[in-house]
């Protein structure tokens, strides 16, 4: 079985497992750790990756505070 790219349809099949799809190698995931899709490094790296590319979570971009503002 292949794992295909969200954004280029390229496929890859190297390391992929039906049943690992959150493993894989191209598996991306948001500033929440949500699953996003699987997207190649090209399409990733590039304009077609959707989402927001944060690798640390930041409660100031979240919307939301603990605390009352002053």
């Amino acid at each position: 079985m292949d794992a295909i790219c969200q954004g280029c349809q390229s496929k890859c099949s190297e390391g992929f497992h039906s049943g690992e799809l959150l493993y894989h190698h191209w598996a991306r995931k948001d500033a929440y750790g949500l699953f996003t899709g699987l997207y190649c490094d090209d399409c990733y790296g590039g304009d077609k990756y959707p989402y927001r590319k944060d690798e640390y979570f930041d409660p100031a971009y979240a919307g939301e505070r603990m605390y009352p503002e002053d």
